[in-house]
């Protein structure tokens, strides 16, 4: 009889050692759970903290380009490739990754385009693999670009078109307002029509009230082109306060307003020429210097009244671009040869 009760008690005891066990397993178990989760969980504020770069850097809009399509870029674009329009991204306060030389060092200097990459496409699609290799996060491109070049851009970045022949400062506008920097784009503009009101005022003793002006340039087919109201026409008219001959504006009322320039033939110039004419020659061109040249010592240009005042100016290539670096250099150009 005590020898049953003996095993009884040795089997009561070790039953309860065996529920201790458990109940301290359970609770070590739950313990470490509950640090477990506190290691992977932080606090809301530190949550918070970690999560905000994140978003910021993935938040993005939808934007409409040129071509009417409707295409998602980030919030604050870091790695932006500006296809023909690096002075605008550079007015702008961005130094692009990536442009193409053949036209943006005719605008740049090599100090301006420090730390942006050649992608070639003179006139054509820009270079696919160097386009790749430089990692964009959004690609800007002109609206002459094929749509098979476009759809090609947009498979390694968010694509944008931009018309190339709006006025610059929409242009301006329009890119500020993709890249976030619509208070960068207001600002150059402010600073440009400050500039322009300065130099008026200055050749205010060398411009008479109503003189006009008008700009050509010269190709090889031998017949001129009459800018408009853009390029040349931009400074000449909107930030010095030159007039237009009357049969000139003619060529760019109503559906022709925004068109780059209108052909006439040589033999006609005296019935476009103002009492300025600024004429543009790409003397780095062999052709068209002979084709100048040529031109320059014809009695139709001799004879112009503008020639003969001594107010007839032939400027080189770069006074034909139109983007802010050229049409601030020209703020300060065009007044020192109007001032001689």
């Amino acid at each position: 009889m005590l020898r049953t009760n003996h095993y009884a008690v040795l089997l009561l005891v070790l039953v309860m050692l065996a529920s201790l066990l458990v109940a301290c397993g359970a609770k070590s178990d739950t313990t470490g759970a509950d640090q477990a989760g506190s290691t992977s969980a932080p606090s809301s504020d530190s949550t918070n903290t970690a999560q905000k770069p994140a978003a910021s850097e993935s938040a993005t809009k939808l934007v409409k380009d040129a071509k009417g399509r409707e295409v998602t870029v980030p919030m604050k674009p870091q790695r932006i490739i500006s296809h023909y329009f690096p002075a605008e991204t550079f007015a702008l306060g961005v130094m692009a990754i990536g442009t193409n030389y053949a036209t943006a060092t005719q605008m740049m200097t090599k100090e301006q385009l420090q730390g942006t990459e050649d992608i070639g496409g003179q006139g054509v699609n820009p270079n696919m693999e160097k386009v790749l290799a430089l990692n964009p996060d959004l690609i800007l491109v002109p609206d002459f670009l094929d749509q098979n070049g476009i759809d090609a851009l947009s498979k390694i970045a968010p694509t944008v078109v931009i018309s190339y022949t709006i006025d610059l400062f929409t242009r301006l506008r329009t890119m500020g307002d993709i890249m976030g920097k619509s208070k960068e784009a207001e600002d150059w503009i402010a600073k440009y029509n400050k500039k322009a009101q300065e130099k008026r005022e200055q050749l205010k003793s060398y411009i008479k009230p109503g003189e006009t002006a008008t700009a050509f340039v010269l190709f090889q087919d031998k017949k001129l082109y009459v800018y408009g109201n853009l390029r040349l026409g931009s400074t000449m008219y909107d930030a010095l306060g030159f007039a237009r001959p009357e049969k000139a504006a003619k060529l760019f009322e109503g559906s022709n307003k925004d068109t780059l320039w209108q052909t006439i033939s040589a033999e006609t110039l005296p019935d476009y020429a103002g009492d300025r004419i600024f004429i543009v020659v790409n003397e780095a061109n062999p052709d068209l210097k002979k084709v100048a040249d040529e031109f320059l010592e014809s009695p139709v240009w001799k004879n112009l009244p503008a020639v003969k005042n001594g107010k007839a100016y032939v400027v080189g290539n770069k006074w034909s671009f139109y983007d802010p670096i050229t049409l601030d250099w020209l703020l300060d150009e065009m007044p020192k040869l109007l001032m001689k």
